[in-house]
């Protein structure tokens, strides 16, 4: 979770001024709008909450809350963390989670009411409560947590209550968690059986025995604790490590110095105060960052006044202040709402008074959604006393404005007025009137209304009269006048302009008179034309219908030709048919023939191969017999040497007995006299072994060497035979092909002009076809390049290769080349090199295909036929090239050069 958090001081304690919320956190908690969960850590100082917080609750690498390895307090008063953290509840809410530290219980520069005022604090803030100590619960524990009594004094739900009620105040009080570290005991009841934390803690809860003060004192501290926190539970942590140097930079230390069940025991005591938190509520109202604040600051003036913390009052202070911040919003509200609907309009006061009423209900119902607490009336009526001093704000306005358009439209009226009675639009009095009281009733209308308005146009209304009376009166007089002197005028033009008028007339007549004769001369040139014309088409019709006579006899002409020429070529068509089916009957009659003269050469060969298979079974249980026999005479020859080195070994021991002799006694004497006898034996025994022996061998090499020789040439003898017949097969086979390519050739012939196969019908068409198109080749200089053949050989390393055999024609001479399929790979890559701009012919997957066929391909390889044709369709599309056919590569892969002494074409450098 690491992140740009720091931990900032929420509430501090100073000497003169006593608790004070910073301004520094009061911001940070007014930013946060959404619910909030508050997590708080206390306990006894230097226990590690610190530790807690950053590496557990927090889980940051970087500096968090104030860790120390001394005995000195780091923390004072209550620190928050400045980084909000996202997260969803157990009951699925989305929330933002805050993490409080709080300043060490029991210090030694602080007293008892101090750590309970601390105590108070971070418990009324805080929705999951830890409490933090070391080792295990007992007596000292509960000692610990005697403040916990001082909560009755110093706490209260209502001033008006003369002590807690603890059963009351519950309901406001955290969830609570007791995390013991350094644990180091066995988690079983009194019979030894297993138990939880929790259990734990609830055993440890239960009342004492004894009516001692003490005892009495303790269960106290158990009844409060089970009574303020309900929601409670319990976790406890081993020791992270038992060196000691470890322990003193333990914020510092990696998880892998620390004992592994600490580690695992970190992780599951994260994950059950994240499954544990629950969101911050008052009186059933979830709580903003903005709430809390509040809270926090009427809690710390209710401690520093002296006065005893009511949390009732607390919350009465926060719904006060926010009900005052709320009548500011819904003023706001207001003030939108009827800005929006008036914008630049002009309202009637009715109109007014209506949008004031509807923005007034919402701005209402917006207050109360936003309420807190149950006494907002007062709050209610002081922003109904707003709301209408708003209103009267808006009402000056809209008659400012109301009372601006009036002007501008009165003195636009007065205006258009006075230009039309100074064009003198108005002749009459009683029009201009009229005029007058219509402008006013259209301006009623649709103008803005009001007593100020009525007034006003009352004004110009009798202005307007007034002034239009007296201009009337005056402009009458002045028509009077101009009307007379425009008469004279009128009748001094009209007579100058009848004699302009009449020597127009004469002009204008003379004129038509002259257009009409040269109208009627171009009448009769047009006539004449037209007569010329029509003995033009005259003509042409006499002409079409002449050609129309001839193009009719030519015609049939042409169709008899055709007739007689297509009764030739049927006739010619059935000969061929009739020739046809001749030749099919005879190949038909040869084929079954040799079809029966393959099936008995096949079964002939079939038993051949069975006659070969035994031999070969012969021949190796020939071998067998020879290996053992071979075997038996290796081991007898070991025998005769193994006796030979008993022999040797007899006659040193004899030698050595000779020379001990003289000193020997009669006894020994007799002695050496016996073994001599036993070695003259043992001699005696050995050269008839060794001559049984050397029988024995010789008689099995001569029977060894006899059979074999005797099956070696009965079985050469037989291998000489089948390879005689194996050959007069292969002489058959070989008939039997060319027979059927005969068969094949006799159903399609191969024209060797272009490579192609046909069949007979169509045969002697296309060899004339093919000759014509050969001259021409010829004639025009143009390569004409056949694959006649192509043979598949063997390498000298034995090796398959395909050899293609090329027919080519160029300038009126043929010549042939072989040409190894790889050669005609290399020429398209030289090609492709020296022409690398250039578009070359499409191989398909000719080159492709040779290149990937191999065992494994997937691909099937192409047929010699196919490949044959793909191969000459590519040299002709290369010879279609110009700049590719004057090549030396080309020339050179055709052997160009060799046929021809004179200068080769034009090649490219």
């Amino acid at each position: 979770m690491e992140g740009t958090g720091r931990a900032i001081p929420l509430i501090v304690y100073l000497d003169r001024e006593g608790f004070k919320v910073t301004p520094e956190g009061l911001q940070f908690l007014n930013s946060i709008k959404t619910k909030i969960a508050v997590i708080a850590v206390a306990g006894k100082y230097r226990t590690g909450k610190s530790y807690m917080l950053n590496k557990i609750i927090l889980n940051i690498n970087s500096q968090g809350f104030g860790v120390g390895p001394t005995i000195n307090p780091c923390t004072k008063g209550l620190w928050i963390w400045s980084q909000p953290i996202e997260f969803r509840t157990q009951n699925g809410e989305d929330a933002t989670l805050l993490v409080i530290d709080s300043e060490g219980l029991g210090a030694f520069d602080e007293d008892a009411n101090h750590d309970t005022r601390i105590f108070i604090l971070t418990v009324l803030l805080s929705s999951f409560f830890i409490y933090n100590s070391v080792g295990s619960i007992d007596e000292n524990a509960l000692n610990n947590l005697s403040l916990i009594v001082n909560l009755t004094k110093n706490l209260q739900v209502r001033s008006s209550d003369s002590e807690l009620d603890v059963d009351e105040v519950s309901s406001y009080f955290p969830s609570f968690l007791w995390v013991l570290r350094d644990f180091a005991l066995q988690l079983v009841d009194q019979k030894g059986n297993a138990i939880t934390a929790k259990e734990y803690l609830e055993n440890s809860l239960q009342p004492q025995k004894g009516i001692s003060d003490s005892i009495e004192s303790k269960n106290r501290v158990r009844k409060l604790l089970k009574h303020f926190f309900r929601d409670r539970d319990c976790f406890a942590l081993v020791r992270p490590s038992e060196d000691e140097r470890v322990l003193q930079e333990l914020d510092r230390a990696p998880d892998s110095d620390l004992r592994p069940e600490f580690v695992r025991d970190k992780s599951n005591l994260r994950k059950l105060i994240y499954r544990r938190a629950k969101i911050k509520t008052f009186n059933g109202r979830d709580l903003t960052g903005e709430l809390l604040a509040g809270l926090a600051i009427s809690y710390v003036d209710a401690i520093n006044k002296g006065a005893v913390p009511t949390i009732e009052g607390a919350w009465q202070a926060v719904c006060n202040s926010e009900s005052q911040k709320n009548i500011d919003l819904a003023s706001h509200e207001y003030d939108n709402l009827m800005r929006t609907q008036i914008s630049n309009q002009l309202l009637t006061p009715e109109q007014l008074k209506s949008l004031h009423k509807n923005c007034k209900k919402n701005a209402i119902k917006f207050f109360k959604e936003k309420a807190l607490g149950d006494n907002t009336d007062h709050f209610e009526h002081l922003l109904k006393k707003k709301l209408l001093e708003r209103f009267g704000f808006f009402n000056a306005q809209n008659e400012k404005k109301v009372l601006e358009k009036c002007d501008d439209i009165c003195a636009d009226l007065m205006q258009e007025m006075q230009d039309k009675l100074k064009r003198g639009e108005f002749g009459d009095f009683q029009v201009f009137k009229r005029e007058i009281e219509k402008k006013i009733n259209d301006i009623k209308k649709t103008g803005p209304q009001g007593n100020a308005v009525e007034w006003k146009l009352k004004e110009v209304s009798s202005a307007l009269l007034a002034e239009g009376a007296e201009y009337i009166s005056r402009s009458a007089m002045l028509e009077q006048e101009n009307a007379t002197r425009k008469i004279s005028h009128q009748l001094e033009f009209v007579k100058s302009s009848l004699e302009a008028k009449k020597e127009e007339f004469s002009k204008e007549r003379e004129y038509l008179k002259n257009r009409i004769q040269e109208l009627e001369s171009e009448n009769y040139r047009l006539k004449a034309a037209y007569a010329a014309y029509e003995m033009k088409i005259e003509e042409l019709k006499n002409e079409k219908e002449r050609l129309e006579n001839n193009f009719k006899k030519k015609y049939e002409t042409l169709k008899d030709d055709q007739k007689e020429l297509n009764s030739e070529l049927r006739a010619r068509y059935e000969e061929t048919q009739k020739l046809y089916n001749d030749l099919q009957q005879k190949h038909s009659v040869e084929a079954n023939g040799l079809q029966k003269e393959l099936a008995l050469m096949r079964q002939e060969i079939n038993w051949k191969s069975q006659e070969i298979s035994d031999l070969k079974k012969k021949r190796d249980e020939m071998d067998s017999l020879f290996k053992e026999m071979r075997a038996q005479l290796r081991l007898a020859r070991e025998e005769n040497e193994a006796n030979e080195n008993e022999l040797k070994k007899l006659k040193s021991s004899q030698s050595a007995k000779s020379l001990e002799g003289n000193e020997a006694s009669n006894d020994i004497i007799r002695e050496r006299n016996f073994l001599r006898s036993q070695v003259e034996s043992l001699k005696s025994q050995i050269d008839d072994s060794k001559n049984i022996q050397e029988a024995l061998v010789k008689a099995l090499q001569a029977k060894s060497f006899e059979k074999p020789k005797e099956a070696e040439k009965i079985m050469s003898y037989s291998v000489d035979e089948m390879e005689d017949r194996c050959q007069m097969l292969e002489e058959k086979l070989e008939k039997l092909s060319n027979v059927k390519k005969m068969i094949d050739n006799a159903s399609a012939l191969q024209c060797k002009l272009c490579g192609e196969t046909f069949g007979r019908k169509v045969f002697n068409a296309h060899i004339s076809l093919c000759s014509r198109r050969a001259n021409q080749s010829r004639d025009s200089g143009q390569f004409n390049i056949v694959v006649v053949e192509s043979v598949i050989k063997d390498s000298a390393d034995q090796k398959s290769y395909t050899e293609f055999i090329i027919t080519v024609t160029y300038r009126g001479q043929s010549w042939t080349v072989n040409k190894r399929f790889k050669m005609l790979e290399n020429l398209h890559m030289s090609l492709q090199r020296e022409f690398s701009d250039m578009q070359l012919p499409d191989t398909g997957n000719l080159f492709v295909q040779q290149q990937s066929s191999s065992l494994f391909s997937s691909k099937k390889p192409i047929p010699t036929e196919e490949k044959k044709r793909a191969c000459q369709q590519y040299l002709m599309e290369l010879a279609a090239i110009p700049s590719i056919k004057n090549s030396r590569t080309f020339n050179d892969f055709l052997c160009v050069n060799q046929q021809f002494d004179e200068e080769v074409p034009a090649r490219r450098k």
